[in-house]
C-alpha cells in the first residue's frame, strides 16, 4: 500500500518522471494539464470523467508516451482548472478543447475522453470536424441517459444534494477515499484507487451547477463526426449491445468494441483489452 505519509505529502504518487505541469488561458478561464513531452510527435489529449482529473489517466496514457506527445488535461471544475460559472453554455467543456487546441497549436491531435470527457470529446469533433486526427470515446452513452457510475454509486438528484455530496467529498482524508474505492471497484487495483482518491478532493462543488442536460444526443453528434473514430463500451448483451451498435453505425469512420466484462470505467476494469483494442486502431491510422 503507499505509504500515508506519501499520500499526505503529495496528495497522491507523484506523476511519471519527465511529466510536467502547465496552465494555458483558454475559452475565458486558465486550464490547468500535464504534459509529457515528446518533440515532433503527435499530441494525444485525454479528457477525464466527471469527478476525476487529468492524472486519473496516467496508468492508461503512459501506456503511450513512447509514441505520443501526452497532454492530460483537467477540466472546469476539475484538478486544478478554474470552476464552472453561473450561465456557461452547454458546450463549454467542448470549446475549452477546441480553445485549449488552438492555444498550444496542436496539429491534428487524437482525442480521447471518458464519461463526461467522451460528451465533451464528440461534441467537439462535430463541431470542428476537420481538428482531431481521430477520436476515441470511452464508454459514452449511446441510448438512454443513466446515472453516473463507478465508486460512490449513482449521482445526487438534485443540484444541491449533488453540491453537499461534492463538498463532503473535499473534506474526507485521503485514505478513506481509497478504502472506498478498493471496496467498491476491486477490479481496478490500488494504483487507480490513489490516483482517483485526490480528485475527488479537488473536485469543485460549482460543477452541480452544470448543464450536462442540454447537451445534445450523442446520435444526434456521431454522423458529423468524420474522423476516424473509436468507441471503446463497456460489456453488454441483448438489446443494450444492439442498441450501442446500431448508435456506432451512424459514425461516417467509425467502430465500436465492447470491452469483455468492464463496466463503465472500461480501461480500469479491463485494462489489457482497452490497450490493445485501442493500440490496434491507432495502428490502423499510420
Amino acid at each position: 500500500m503507499f505509504a500515508p505519509i506519501l499520500l499526505a505529502l503529495f496528495m497522491q504518487p507523484a506523476p511519471p518522471a519527465g511529466w510536467t505541469d502547465h496552465y494555458v488561458y483558454a475559452n475565458g478561464i486558465r486550464i490547468h494539464y500535464w504534459r509529457a513531452a515528446n518533440p515532433g510527435k503527435t499530441a494525444m489529449i485525454f479528457a477525464h470523467g466527471s469527478s476525476d482529473d487529468g492524472l486519473c489517466w496516467t496508468n492508461f496514457a503512459k501506456e503511450f508516451a513512447r509514441d505520443y506527445e501526452l497532454y492530460l488535461v483537467d477540466a472546469r471544475g476539475h484538478g486544478l482548472t478554474d470552476p464552472p460559472k453561473q450561465g456557461d453554455p452547454a458546450d463549454a467543456q467542448a470549446e475549452d478543447l477546441a480553445a485549449f487546441i488552438r492555444e498550444l497549436k496542436l496539429v491534428k491531435p487524437i482525442v480521447m475522453g471518458h464519461s463526461m470527457g467522451s460528451a465533451a470529446t464528440a461534441w467537439f469533433a462535430a463541431k470542428y470536424p476537420d481538428v482531431p486526427r481521430a477520436i476515441i470515446l470511452e464508454d459514452p452513452g449511446l441510448g438512454a441517459r443513466r446515472p453516473g457510475a463507478g465508486p460512490g454509486g449513482a449521482a445526487a438528484a438534485t443540484p444541491e444534494e449533488r453540491f453537499q455530496r461534492m463538498i463532503q467529498r473535499n473534506n474526507t482524508p485521503i485514505a478513506d477515499l481509497i478504502a472506498e474505492c478498493m471496496k467498491n471497484s476491486p477490479k481496478w487495483g490500488e494504483s487507480e484507487c490513489a490516483y482517483w482518491a485526490p480528485s475527488k478532493r479537488r473536485h469543485h462543488p460549482a460543477t452541480a451547477l452544470g448543464t450536462a442536460a442540454n447537451r445534445p444526443p450523442m446520435r444526434e453528434l456521431l454522423p458529423k463526426i468524420t474522423a476516424p473514430t473509436l468507441i471503446l463500451k463497456a460489456d453488454a448483451q441483448g438489446d443494450v449491445r444492439k442498441e450501442n451498435e446500431e448508435a456506432a453505425a451512424l459514425l461516417p469512420k467509425g467502430k465500436i468494441v465492447h470491452i469483455t466484462g468492464a463496466g463503465h470505467n472500461v480501461r480500469r476494469e479491463n485494462k489489457e483489452m482497452a490497450l490493445s483494442t485501442l493500440k490496434a486502431f491507432l495502428a490502423a491510422l499510420q
